[in-house]
């Protein structure tokens, strides 16, 4: 069975299975398979069950390789726990080591294992496989008028401190976002639509609308990275969101933090003896450690290759120089990365020159996606069209029409003459604009090796053969993070993860309420200050309908015509994403020929990969 997140239709799953009225089960059918039903008339339902772990179909993705030779000779891991009972996850480098609230800037740090092995989501979505796999929640269901949303919550959850875990949690996490907007997460579509939510018992949550939406469990789903994050009310209950550090990072999953190691940047889980749910995860390492490994390339290499990790640091060049020398512990995944990388253009007059449309639509004709998706990046990847990435499941959101009317193409003679209209060459070749030198400043949150931070390097000389003044930074994620936040930027040279499911999602984002002056924090949403009515009232009409009605395609394509006249996003190319695995002290990665869950050890669902893992019996 084909399980290419390529071919494999989540979009036909999201729509039809979750349907747009229910999605229940009993705790007698969850324990089941996956199971699909439907109710009377067009009340469609889902039940959810395990993962079926179905064998994924990526590929090793490599070309074939020498027989593997040699011996493994692994090296001091430098941990303080067992290194056969341990995975250690390699990561870059990290600066929080205090704070487990991430929702504020410099909280709880994505690369420390929280995201991954401490917190749980309510549903998972599996891109690989295509399966939805209810987790904290049970299920939710829509009254007919779209404005009521019932979640049901599983009785058995429980917090790592042993409290229960129930539906007023999620209550209070709720209306704490919806009223906190400046927090990361708070605000936007709960503040436009949750006007209420009742606890009618412990396992079930009532939302009520201030206006219709039968899209919005798509929030409580966890797609790319992350997803709703709720809250222990009992601990976070009187804090104040802003402030709070949430010290004890209590949350349901697997594993509890046992300690941190500033000095080695280093973050140590172990396994929950009461955890909840070992019916569905059981993992076998007793440890798990998230660490920042030597950002040295050829150092990372040699520490992968002593076995010193397990997945995580080690780039392409230097696994591929492994495999060719036959490195017995190497096993590799080829994934399509759903975030497509590109340039997010600050669409806020205040900004200058990068304020008008017409200058952001000439940027996108002075980006070469096929010399960049052949010859910039790491893996060969193909040039992006469109602001999502090009599964199979995406295809329905895309319309040749559009395609031809606005391809991202390299036109640098297209881009002069939108520039001339704006901004005028003086007689030194330079352009002003009202009266200024124009300029455009560039920055990124990658190292300057880094082909993202190239892509940005290429556009300022593009910018500079056009008579711009331009400039190309690479900052640290989290000055990067308070600046991009602030809309104190031009041009950011990174990613777009905005398309989980629907384009409705990054519409959504990009509303005129959400554009906040230059200076105050977005939390993510509208962070390029677009405000066009327009889009307004389409994603008013678009949001109001359910994502499989007749309508929903025209609305869409409206919108595309806005999003490529004022360019907030700019794709480059489409993302491959080679992760390598080492296989000495542990197997069964997603991995080769059986990419069954996300292979990014980054994103709360990798914690199923580790749940699969079984034990060599090497010691350390």
């Amino acid at each position: 069975m084909d399980r290419d997140p390529l071919t494999v239709d989540v979009n036909d799953f999201l729509l039809h299975r979750l349907g747009r009225r229910a999605l229940f089960g009993s705790a007698a059918a969850l324990a089941g398979g996956l199971l699909v039903g439907c109710g009377s008339g067009d009340d469609k339902s889902y039940v959810g069950g395990e993962s079926s772990g179905a064998a994924g179909a990526g590929g090793s993705g490599g070309a074939s390789r020498p027989k593997p030779t040699g011996t493994i000779q692994p090296g001091k891991a430098n941990i303080p726990t067992p290194r056969d009972q341990t995975v250690i996850i390699g990561q870059v480098d990290m600066t929080t080591f205090d704070n487990w609230n991430s929702m504020v800037p410099n909280g709880a740090a994505l690369g420390s294992g929280f995201f991954t092995v401490a917190k749980e989501y309510m549903f998972y979505l599996n891109l690989a496989t295509g399966e939805l796999l209810p987790w904290l929640a049970t299920g939710y269901k829509y009254n007919d008028a779209s404005d009521q949303l019932t979640i049901t919550f599983d009785p058995k959850v429980t917090w790592s401190d042993r409290k229960p875990m129930t539906a007023n949690d999620f209550a209070f996490t709720l209306l704490l976002k919806r009223d906190n907007p400046e927090l990361i997460g708070g605000g936007g579509d709960l503040k436009t639509y949750v006007k209420d939510v009742k606890v009618t018992d412990p396992q079930t949550a009532v939302i009520s609308m201030s206006k219709p939406n039968p899209r919005l469990h798509y929030m409580f789903i966890a797609t790319i990275v992350d997803g709703f994050d709720i809250l222990p009310q009992h601990i976070w209950k009187g804090q104040d969101p802003l402030k709070f550090k949430d010290p004890k990072a209590i949350r349901t999953g697997s594993y509890k933090l046992k300690q941190v190691i500033p000095s080695q940047k280093m973050f140590v889980w172990e396994r929950n003896p009461q955890y909840w749910n070992t019916a569905k995860l059981n993992p076998k390492p007793q440890y798990v450690v998230y660490t920042s490994i030597n950002e040295q390339a050829d150092a990372a290499s040699l520490a992968f290759e002593r076995a010193q990790f397990d997945v995580g640091s080690l780039d392409d060049p230097h696994a591929q120089a492994l495999m060719s020398k036959g490195y017995p512990a190497i096993a590799e995944a080829q994934f399509r990365d759903p975030c497509p990388r590109g340039f997010w253009v600050n669409c806020d007059p205040a900004r200058g020159i990068i304020g008008e449309p017409k200058v952001r639509q000439a940027l996108a004709l002075l980006v070469n996606r096929e010399k960049i998706g052949s010859q910039v990046v790491t893996t060969p990847a193909p040039p992006a069209q469109w602001p999502w990435a090009d599964y199979k499941s995406n295809k329905t959101f895309e319309t040749a029409s559009i395609a031809k009317e606005h391809p991202m193409r390299y036109d640098p003679a297209a881009a002069a003459k939108l520039l001339d209209e704006v901004a005028p060459k003086g007689a030194d070749g330079k352009r002003m604009y009202k009266g200024k030198p124009a300029s455009i400043d560039i920055t990124t949150p990658v190292p300057v090796t880094d082909p993202v931070f190239i892509f940005g390097d290429l556009l300022k000389a593009e910018l500079v053969a056009q008579g711009i003044e331009s400039t190309c930074r690479a900052l640290t994620p989290a000055v990067f993070d308070q600046q991009f936040q602030a809309g104190q930027f031009d041009v950011a040279s990174q990613w777009s993860c905005d398309v989980k499911m629907d384009p409705v999602e990054m519409f959504t984002n990009l509303r005129s309420d959400f554009a906040k002056p230059i200076g105050q924090r977005s939390a993510s949403k509208n962070p390029v200050r677009l405000k066009n009515p327009e889009v307004d009232k389409l994603v008013d009409q678009l949001t109001a309908i359910p994502p499989d009605s007749p309508q929903a395609p025209a609305l869409r394509n409206q919108l595309l015509e806005l999003y490529y006249t004022e360019m907030p996003f700019i794709p480059i190319v489409q993302q491959v994403a080679p992760q390598y695995f080492n296989t000495a002290f542990w197997t069964g990665w997603a991995a080769g020929d059986n990419i069954y869950q996300i292979p990014l050890n980054w994103w709360g669902a990798f914690v199923f990969v580790i749940g699969k893992l079984q034990p060599t019996g090497l010691k350390g």
